[in-house]
C-alpha cells in the first residue's frame, strides 16, 4: 500500500509539472502563432481589398456560427472568413467574403474546399461565384446551384448568416 501511495504522489507531481510546462510553452508561443495566422489572413484580405487597412472585429459572430473572423475594412466595408461543411464533411469549406459599406457582396475567395470534382466543386468556379454571390445585397438571398445541392446549400446558409451579421454591423 505504501508503495502505491508513493507512486500515485510521484505521478501526480509529474502530471502537475507537465501541465505547468505546457502552460508556459503555450503562453510563449500563442502570441507568435496568432500573429502568423493574422498575417496569413491579411494576405488573403489583400486579395479582396488591395491596399486597405483591416481592423479585426473582436466578438463579431453570426447566428449560425459560420463566421470564424471578421474585419472592418477602413473606408471600404467589411470582410469575413466563414467555415461550413458541404458534401465532403471531412474537410470544411473556408471562404473569405468581402462586403461594401452598404453590405453588397463585392468579392469571394475560396481558401479551402475539397468537394467532389464536377459536382460540389462547381460552386467554387469563378463564373458561378460571380453569378450567385457577387453583387448580392443584404436583402437578396444567394442562389443555389443545381447538381451541387448539398454544397450549395451549405455555402448559401453560411453566406446568408454572414449577411445578417453584416446587416447588424451596418446598423
Amino acid at each position: 500500500m505504501n508503495k502505491t501511495v508513493k507512486l500515485v504522489i510521484f505521478l501526480g507531481i509529474i502530471a502537475a509539472l507537465s501541465g505547468l510546462l505546457i502552460g508556459a510553452v503555450n503562453s510563449v508561443t500563442e502570441p507568435i502563432i496568432n500573429e502568423r495566422l493574422l498575417a496569413s489572413e491579411r494576405e488573403n484580405l489583400e486579395v479582396l481589398f488591395p491596399g486597405a487597412e483591416f481592423v479585426p472585429l473582436e466578438g463579431a459572430s453570426d447566428e449560425g456560427g459560420y463566421v470564424q473572423s471578421a474585419f472592418e475594412v477602413s473606408g471600404e466595408g467589411y470582410a469575413a472568413r466563414i467555415e461550413t461543411t458541404g458534401y465532403n464533411s471531412s474537410t470544411p469549406i473556408q471562404l473569405l467574403i468581402g462586403f461594401d459599406q452598404e453590405g453588397t457582396i463585392t468579392g469571394m475567395m475560396v481558401i479551402q474546399e475539397q468537394e467532389t470534382d464536377g459536382f460540389g466543386s462547381k460552386v467554387f468556379e469563378q463564373s458561378n461565384i460571380d453569378t450567385a454571390y457577387i453583387g448580392k445585397t443584404l436583402e437578396e438571398q444567394v442562389d443555389l446551384l443545381s447538381g451541387a445541392t448539398v454544397t450549395s446549400s451549405a455555402v448559401q446558409a453560411a453566406v446568408t448568416s454572414t449577411q445578417a451579421m453584416i446587416a447588424e454591423l451596418i446598423g
